[in-house]
């Protein structure tokens, strides 16, 4: 076993009720992680609830175990013997419910891959860079010695897709490459849950698309392309925030373009979410918002209106080109 595995696997051994903890706004890594260790957990008597501030959007909940993902209101005050969080690169983005369940906990950890991680749990396996928190969890099921399942295989495989970008992203590495082809091993239908994944849309996303690409504006001679999703947007298009996955990527694939920003209103403030080419890092243009997350796809949330955030992130952008 991989010694910097053994802590957290003490901590299962030593735990019958575990509590596995997805990110706001949930995406196919967090999900898939969190389900396929769930799977994991289970096949080994231990009893698992896996919550999430937010629903699972409607393309993962195909994924074994999806239906099972509770908001933590059903569990409020119970006290875990066990807290893990899957994919969180800070304790805000577990939400204040789960946050709330994860510090009441009586023993902490969590598994990630983002580098602005700060450490928060008492066990911490947090490895950047890395392709995604599936690959992490690949490892911890070896260590724990639970074979992959047809199951299991087609939420590493979500979650290690979806986080690069269908391997089309820079971060599509040797490990993500290596995770994949062990669940491709396992004999589930790659070409159905690609295609639920990346290509089926629901009318009302495709109706947002429009509404955001009819918003994108370039700046710095065409090397910064920014879209806007107003709450109009959402109203007018009948979506909601899920429907935005995949935005970003369509202005980023744009010719010309080093990086991208699609800025979304939720609640009180913008969601941002960055992406870019090497060398450019967008995680330092996050930072500056007090954001996070990789070198190439980073996020942040900021408090004022969408277009003086869309400037303030433009600039910011601009300077690191």
């Amino acid at each position: 076993m991989n010694e910097a595995w053994l802590p957290l696997c003490s901590g299962i051994q030593n735990a019958q009720n575990i509590l596995l903890i997805s990110h706001i706004f949930p995406d196919g890594d967090t999900c898939g992680s969190a389900l396929a260790l769930r799977r994991a957990l289970i096949s080994l008597g231990k009893d698992v609830t896996c919550c999430c501030e937010h629903s699972v959007p409607e393309i993962y909940k195909m994924l074994d175990g999806a239906s099972a993902i509770e908001k933590p209101a059903a569990h409020a005050g119970r006290i875990f013997d066990l807290a893990i969080s899957i994919d969180v690169s800070d304790p805000e983005r577990m939400g204040a419910g789960c946050g709330e369940l994860f510090v009441n906990a009586r023993h902490t950890a969590q598994i990630d891959h983002h580098g602005t991680n700060p450490a928060y749990a008492a066990v911490n396996v947090i490895r950047s860079p890395l392709s995604a928190t599936g690959v992490l969890i690949a490892g911890l099921l070896d260590a724990l010695g639970v074979p992959f399942d047809r199951q299991i295989a087609e939420c590493l495989y979500v979650a290690v897709a979806t986080d690069t970008g269908n391997f089309k992203q820079a971060n599509a590495d040797a490990d993500a490459f290596a995770v994949a082809a062990r669940c491709a091993a396992c004999g589930f239908d790659i070409a159905a849950i690609s295609r639920r994944v990346f290509d089926v849309r629901p009318v009302c996303q495709v109706k947002l698309f429009g509404a955001a690409l009819s918003s994108l504006k370039l700046a710095h001679n065409g090397q910064v392309a920014s879209a806007v999703v107003s709450r109009e947007d959402f109203i007018r298009c009948g979506a909601e925030p899920e429907h935005t996955e995949g935005i970003v990527n369509i202005i980023f694939n744009m010719e010309g373009v080093k990086i991208a920003a699609l800025l979304t209103e939720k609640g009180e403030g913008v969601k941002v979410s960055l992406r870019s080419v090497a060398p450019y890092d967008v995680a330092a243009v996050a930072r500056t918002f007090e954001g996070g997350g990789h070198t190439f796809a980073a996020g942040c949330t900021l408090q004022m209106n969408l277009e003086d955030a869309r400037a303030a992130v433009v600039a910011a952008c601009e300077k690191i080109l």
